[in-house]
């Protein structure tokens, strides 16, 4: 008969959501053990696998890519605070700082149309958004101007 490892559901989701992997650390089911617990035992464990098989669904390259305080910590030390709060309202319209927003033929933080985008870690979108605006407008702030007059930048 396998060991019983109890584990409570915190950790199941910490687990998922800290560091997603292909394997999660559950409780070794015994379908013995299941049935002792009666139907709320049982309920109790499909749920867990349940997220469990979620959280592997989630795991892959593009959920576990980095989280939006880093790429947005990354954008505040290039910007000064003017052009970072431009770049907040901008960017998160354009993808919700998601660098793997894709909308047609535009791609990444700033949904630019250059596939260049589509490959490129944060820190390349970050320094491509910000040169493209500053090449086109002159400034983030200047861009969020034109994307609040004509609904586009």
């Amino acid at each position: 008969m396998p060991k019983v490892i109890h584990r409570g559901y915190p950790q199941v989701w910490q687990t998922c959501w800290k560091r997603p992997r292909f394997t999660l650390m559950l409780d070794t089911v015994d379908t013995m053990h299941s049935a002792r617990q009666g139907p709320s035992g049982i309920a109790r464990r499909w749920v867990v696998h349940l997220l469990a098989g979620l959280c592997l669904l989630l795991s892959s390259p593009e959920a576990s890519a980095v989280d939006i305080k880093t790429i947005q910590t990354y954008a505040g030390h290039m910007l000064t605070p003017l052009e970072f709060s431009a770049a907040l309202v901008l960017w998160t319209h354009e993808s919700h700082w998601n660098v793997r927003a894709v909308n047609g033929s535009h791609h990444g933080l700033c949904q630019g149309r250059s596939k260049y985008l589509m490959t490129a870690n944060y820190k390349q979108q970050v320094q491509w958004c910000v040169r493209y605006a500053f090449n086109r407008y002159g400034s983030i702030a200047l861009a969020l101007e034109h994307w609040r007059r004509y609904g586009w930048h």
